[in-house]
């Protein structure tokens, strides 16, 4: 059913940029200069089943879409349409509207609705020679992107952090919520069983599977990872590490790194150990 569904918007030969997760394609029909579809990849037909990964993604390729049409065409608003009653699969209709129509290869095209929704039943007036130029330019703009055009540069590139996350609090959260606002990329160690076990004596409360997954599902969390020793040297050259952050407890005591390094207070009175206390856990 998705090709059926992507045959109907010309795809292949309509496609802007292919994602891990989307398509984006140039709208046959043009309802304005730069109408777009995002097509999710993944065979679903409702909003809520896609993926997490898919959904993160989708927020970043918006910041492309909008990106590359204001700065091209300069549109004053942009409509995004989910209709999903003809072609089922989950997929956006990309509007961007203008007071004044837009301009391509020195041609003027108006946006007829202006003022009012869109209507996706009318298209302006381009011929087919100039929707196929038009189709390679923007694929040019979009290819040409940087993900720091795109994302501003944060004070690291690449920052990571790690714990046990058993029984994941608000202090954790704070941590991680720190963490990201200081970076681009928030890679974060989950502390395996045998880990803890090794470090602490016992097993965790939450099996490592399940605390990862939860670290996993965090919009904050860019990616996360096994953490099996405590090399962190190891860390910061495999993934090319920046900065570590690490509760403001471990000031003087955390193991020499050539990266930089961020202490952040704890959140007084919440911690895993008086979680586990309350319920007679430890």
């Amino acid at each position: 059913m998705l090709e059926q569904t992507l045959a109907s918007f010309d795809y292949p030969n309509s496609l802007v940029k292919s994602y891990n997760h989307w398509h984006l394609l140039l709208r046959p029909q043009q309802t304005t200069l730069g109408s777009l579809i995002l097509i999710c990849k993944e065979e679903v037909t409702d909003f809520s089943a896609i993926s997490i990964e898919a959904n993160k993604e989708k927020h970043y390729i918006i910041k492309e879409v909008e990106h590359v049409l204001k700065s091209q065409f300069n549109y004053n608003k942009i409509n995004y349409l989910m209709l999903m009653l003809v072609d089922p699969e989950v997929h956006f209709h990309i509007i961007p509207r203008y007071e004044q129509g837009a301009s391509f290869n020195g041609q003027q095209y108006p946006d007829p609705s202006w003022g009012k929704p869109p209507d996706l039943s009318k298209s302006i007036n381009i011929n087919a020679e100039s929707q196929l130029a038009f189709n390679h330019f923007l694929t040019e703009q979009f290819s040409s992107l940087s993900k720091e055009q795109i994302i501003p540069r944060k004070k690291y590139r690449r920052l990571y952090t790690s714990g046990c996350f058993d029984i994941f609090h608000q202090g954790h959260l704070n941590i991680l919520a720190k963490s990201k606002a200081l970076c681009n990329h928030l890679i974060v160690g989950v502390s395996t069983d045998d880990l803890i076990l090794k470090e602490k004596g016992r097993l965790p409360v939450i099996p490592f599977e399940e605390r990862i997954s939860i670290i996993k599902a965090l919009d904050i969390v860019d990616e996360a990872i096994p953490q099996v020793d405590k090399n962190k040297q190891a860390i910061v050259d495999t993934y090319k590490i920046d900065a570590i952050s690490v509760g403001d407890d471990w000031k003087g005591r955390y193991p020499k790194v050539t990266c930089a390094m961020e202490y952040f207070p704890y959140t007084p009175n919440v911690s895993s150990t008086i979680l586990k206390s309350k319920l007679n856990l430890t």
